[in-house]
This record gives C-alpha cells, structure tokens and sequence, in this order.
C-alpha cells in the first residue's frame, strides 16, 4: 500500500478531534505525561522488529512519517512530519505529542533491550524526538 493511499484510509479530522482536543479537555495539565506513558503502554503490546516496522507502525497508527535523522551510540533524533503533523501544528501550534514519543522510546526499548526515554520538540511543521538510551545501541532495520 503506498503512503498517499496510506494517509487517506483515515480521517486527519478525526485524529485532531481526539487528539487536541478531547483529551487536552479530559486530561488537563496532566496529559503530557499521561500521553506519554500511554504511549509507552501501547508499544509494548507490538513486537516491532526493526525501524522499517516502527515507520511503518507510525504511518498506520496516524502518527505521521518517521525518520531517523541522527544516530549516536546512547542517543537518536528523529523527525516526524508529514499531512497529520502539518494539519495538527497548523491548527494547534501548542499540539502535544508525548503519545509518539512514548511509543518510541519503548518500541526502541524492546529492540535493543536498554532502557530508553524521549522528550519531543515541536517546530513550525514537525516534531523532533529525541530518544536516549541506557546504553549504546545499534539499531535493526
């Protein structure tokens, strides 16, 4: 299935309904973190082989297109753009995606078997996610 077919067999609306704006109302100050756990929470229920698997994951789940942009030996960057991250920022400048991030970092967690956290900065048109690891690790495709 190609990524433009991909990006229409869901609604962007229905995504940005839910996510900037029933959970920020249901969640309140704590949705960051909440977000991010979850995200953490929902990861360790797939077994994600490598990075292709977890682009791919990212694409399906809505998430926005993911790429790996730096790798270092305890630390990766990643850029995660795309139309969903376009229409969330565009709308929401102040969108939150702790979600991505928490997913990330545990489906690289699970790859590598280290502990991994991320923190995510959003710029005007994409995210910034930044994972560390407890120790070096290489990363599967």
């Amino acid at each position: 299935m190609t990524e433009s077919r991909q990006v229409q067999e869901f609604d962007i609306f229905s995504l940005v309904l839910l996510r900037d704006h029933l959970l920020p109302e249901l969640l309140q100050e704590d949705q960051s973190e909440i977000t991010y756990w979850a995200g953490k929470s929902i990861a360790s229920e797939f077994q994600l082989a490598g990075i292709n698997e977890i682009q791919n994951f990212f694409m399906s789940a809505g998430f926005g297109y993911l790429t790996n942009t730096d790798q270092k030996s305890s630390e990766q960057k990643w850029l995660l753009n795309g139309p969903v991250i376009d229409e969330r920022l565009r709308k929401h400048p102040n969108a939150i995606f702790a979600l991505e991030a928490g997913f990330l970092a545990q489906a690289i967690q699970q790859l590598t078997n280290t502990g991994a956290e991320a923190q995510w900065d959003a710029g005007k048109d994409s995210v910034t996610i930044t994972v560390m690891t407890e120790e070096p690790v290489d990363m599967p495709n």
